[in-house]
């Protein structure tokens, strides 16, 4: 019982590392709530054409993805055309695009590193007490057939 209430406790954390809904690209300064830039595009073969400054009015370092990313969020599907070189805490960055004829969109950086604390802990909880209890069935089981058998 413990082990779900604490499990509980650690799959509510694993979900709130779930990034929102990137904002669009508007000219308008984006807040970011976590560390990490992605600039993301509704067209998949949109062209990194995105310069971005941070709180400070410093130039924030911008990469291509080595691979193809995507991101689905409720059924909108948006593919990312550049990440920040550096983590970027969090902020109000400004980004502003070239390329006018496609929509940009910036949010948080998603990357398997935000999620695997959060589920190895709450696999931890769960499954550790599961496992201690277990061992401490099998046990007694072991010392009870030994006191059966004597």
């Amino acid at each position: 019982m413990v082990g779900l209430v604490v499990s509980g406790f650690f799959m509510v954390q694993l979900l709130g590392n779930i990034p929102g809904s990137p904002a669009r690209v508007d000219g308008r300064p984006v807040g970011l709530e976590r560390v990490g830039l992605t600039i993301f595009s509704t067209d998949r073969d949109a062209v990194q054409s995105c310069t971005a400054k941070d709180a400070s009015g410093n130039e924030i370092a911008l990469e291509v993805p080595s691979r193809h990313e995507q991101w689905d969020d409720a059924g909108d599907l948006y593919y990312v055309v550049a990440h920040s070189v550096e983590r970027v805490p969090a902020q109000t960055v400004q980004v502003v695009c070239t390329d006018q004829n496609t929509s940009y969109f910036v949010g948080q950086r998603q990357s398997a590193d935000m999620f695997v604390g959060p589920l190895v802990r709450t696999l931890g909880s769960f499954f550790g007490p599961a496992a201690i209890g277990v061992v401490l069935i099998v046990i007694d089981q072991v010392r009870r057939r030994r006191r059966a058998v004597r």
